[in-house]
């Protein structure tokens, strides 16, 4: 196989575009983060403390789940480009994995914004269908024949 197969081209340009979307959603959980210690109960209720704990604890673990998801996959656009194929299998799993988890957020924050029609799960929504489609199309470039016989051609070459 002469060349890089076009497909390739256009998952190096979805895995940095979702990865920015990431840091995006990331950077605007960590205003969350900074914000919530400084939230306190009414005195009347100081027995649901627990819950503005809890709901640090989450937003926390999710902004570095953002921020490290994103590294991962500037990672995975750069061996993708040198079609490593245990890169090209951990990606293929994670997209798998990832579109199962937006297709979850698809439907709550879709629920979510037509009970409260906000800011915040207008936005979520807009990102989750963004982040859906993004992951759609790196599923679709790495299953495509081209993309298979690329990675496999690399990998014999190197061997």
């Amino acid at each position: 196989m002469k060349g890089r197969p076009n497909c390739l081209y256009l998952l190096v340009v979805l895995w940095p575009l979702l990865s920015v979307l990431f840091i995006a959603w990331g950077a605007y959980s960590l205003t969350f983060v900074i914000q919530i210690p400084n939230w306190t109960p009414p005195a009347h209720q100081q027995d649901i403390i627990i819950i503005y704990q809890m709901l640090y604890f989450g937003t926390l673990v999710s902004t570095i789940t953002w921020f490290v998801f994103s590294g991962l996959f500037f990672v995975f656009s750069y061996l993708s480009w040198n079609a490593k194929s245990w890169a090209w299998t951990a990606g293929l799993i994670v997209s798998t994995i990832f579109i199962i988890i937006l297709g979850m957020m698809l439907a709550a924050f879709m629920v979510t914004t037509i009970v409260y029609l906000d800011f915040f799960p207008v936005l979520g929504l807009m990102t989750v269908i963004l982040a859906f489609l993004i992951d759609l199309g790196i599923i679709y470039c790495l299953t495509r024949p081209a993309m298979k016989l690329f990675i496999e051609t690399h990998r014999t070459e190197n061997t």
